[in-house]
């Protein structure tokens, strides 16, 4: 596994410091290579950046002055989550040694595992962070929870009895390596304070890349709001769930949906005897019952929304270009909705350019893939060694008006 020495902390103002420098400077003219969904797929993940030239085969840094922009869900879904995060901060700090850069971006499955929406997290993710003493830990975790779950039920004047079958069912839902991985990506964590300080877009001279998308029904002044907006999101959901776990109302490890029952029921109660009736816990729990409105989170935030590639074209396009127009880019890349042909997508007249391509599907239809955009050209490269020239720099001078372009899974040359 690869050292974890390397955490890189950057403030909101450095990373806005850093996307002006970047736009100052024409580097839309340098080389910059997207890739999209990894979703825990190593092997492939390696696989494309070793044919795009950006790491060499002992996986160091091999891109010179090339910008690498990682758009997001790196981890779930998939089994090797653990790797492929330690060999993308790897490479963060690498490339800025040498000449290079890399931006890795939120995508909506990174906030899904920190506010403990563990859905889509296998168990072999969760076995990749166990050890020796991993058995020895769950106990006490067992132990912790049985005594949280008995001064919960006291409050109710429900008794804790003891339940075998209970225990197992408990067990099997916490397999060995959960408490580490939920440490480890916890705020204090060596993935959870990376992934706090990362941002959501990023803007690379006229090019703007996003895990989603930004939806016209989105309201914002800026990137950098987006940005400070999401990342203070996931600090204010930190200092709820502290806050009610250390009231007892909620199990510091309990995933999302088992504390939203913990809290309807507190809140169910309040007003009874012994039954919180604390203000501010009260709207705590209220706030955490209706974390689904959080920009994180929402359908139309720009780590969920999929208009990019399942809308008509013609729903979204006006929308679109008054966005564009405003943040004075010409382009967007975005990710999060694999596209019909498995093929990265150009959409809106080649205005937009999808590129999730299902890499996890790697056998059934699906393949790791990469944009490259250098000196006005957009080129598909894919995991087979097949490339494929998107858009060229003669046919990208003048942009056309959003409308009808290329049809969903229908890249033309």
């Amino acid at each position: 596994m690869h050292s974890n020495a390397r955490l890189v902390v950057r403030t909101g103002y450095r990373a806005v410091t850093l996307l002006l420098a970047l736009a100052a400077s024409g580097a839309a003219q340098e080389r910059v290579i997207a890739v999209g969904d990894v979703h825990g797929s190593y092997p492939q993940f390696v696989h494309i950046l070793q044919q795009t030239g950006l790491i060499d085969a002992r996986y160091q840094w091999a891109g010179g002055s090339a910008i690498l922009v990682q758009t997001g869900d790196v981890t779930s879904r998939g089994t090797q989550s653990r790797p492929c995060l330690d060999l993308l901060m790897d490479l963060e700090a690498q490339a800025g040694q040498r000449n290079g850069k890399v931006i890795p971006l939120l995508g909506n499955h990174e906030p899904m595992i920190i506010i403990g929406d563990l859905r889509y997290v296998l168990p072999e993710d969760f076995q990749a962070f166990a050890g020796e003493q991993s058995e020895r830990r769950r106990e006490r975790a067992y132990e912790e929870y049985r005594a949280f779950l008995a001064k919960s039920r006291m409050r109710g004047n429900v008794p804790a009895a003891p339940d075998e079958a209970a225990r197992e069912r408990w067990m099997a839902e916490h397999p060995l390596g959960f408490f580490e991985f939920r440490d480890a990506f916890g705020p204090q964590g060596v993935y959870g304070r990376w992934l706090r300080q990362l941002d959501t877009v990023a803007q690379i001279g006229d090019v703007l890349f996003v895990h989603g998308g930004l939806s016209p029904r989105l309201r914002f002044r800026s990137l950098r709001e987006i940005n400070d907006r999401i990342r203070d999101e996931m600090a204010r959901f930190d200092s709820i769930w502290q806050s009610l776990a250390e009231q007892g109302i909620i199990w510091r490890y309990m995933r999302l949906e088992e504390a939203r029952r913990e809290v309807q029921e507190e809140l169910a109660a309040v007003g009874s005897p012994g039954q919180v009736e604390d203000a501010r816990a009260i709207e705590q729990m209220q706030e955490l019952l209706n974390v689904d409105r959080w920009m994180m989170v929402s359908p139309d935030g720009p780590l969920w929304y999929r208009g990019y590639a399942q809308e008509p074209e013609e729903n979204p396009a006006r929308g679109l270009e008054k966005i564009m127009s405003r943040l004075k880019v010409q382009r967007i890349v975005a990710a999060h909705t694999i596209t019909d042909s498995r093929r990265i997508t150009p959409r809106f007249n080649n205005r937009v350019f999808l590129i999730d391509t299902g890499m996890l599907l790697n056998g059934r239809g699906g393949h790791a893939s990469a944009l490259e955009i250098a000196n006005g050209q957009f080129t598909a490269h894919y995991s087979t060694g097949e490339q494929q020239v998107l858009l060229r720099p003669e046919s990208g001078g003048t942009v056309p008006a959003l409308g009808h372009g290329q049809g969903h899974g229908k890249p033309q040359p």
